[in-house]
């Protein structure tokens, strides 16, 4: 897996970098990261996307899209892991990629260990 970070030059600044994204896809079953070929650290903000989350698949390139910046790194770390979550069947996605908050809530359950086992092995 590739993992692509675009250079930025002013701030905010990406909250997750290879190092981060690398320990998360560590942390996770095989069927969660089989269909991901290349991360991708965007230069575009959220609230500028179109999206409505901050960490989008793309099924079609094989890639995950991470709108980092000026978002928490507790934050971002927890939608990397949902989304893979996703991808792992554990939830379902509906129109455009969108998640209702009941598959929300399975998803959160599903990752927390995850989170927290991401931010212990940083201690």
């Amino acid at each position: 897996m590739k993992v692509i970070s675009a250079k930025l030059n002013i701030e905010p600044f990406h909250s997750l970098n290879k190092k981060d994204i690398k320990r998360i896809f560590a942390l996770v079953p095989d069927e969660w990261k089989m269909a991901i070929d290349q991360v991708v650290l965007s230069s575009e903000l959220f609230e500028n996307s179109r999206f409505d989350r901050p960490v989008i698949h793309s099924s079609i390139s094989r890639r995950l899209n991470v709108l980092s910046r000026g978002l928490t790194k507790r934050r971002m770390v927890k939608e990397v892991l949902r989304e893979l979550a996703l991808n792992g069947g554990v939830a379902q996605s509906g129109f455009a990629n969108h998640v209702c908050k009941a598959e929300l809530a399975k998803l959160d359950e599903t990752v927390e260990p995850f989170v927290l086992a991401f931010f212990e092995d940083e201690i």
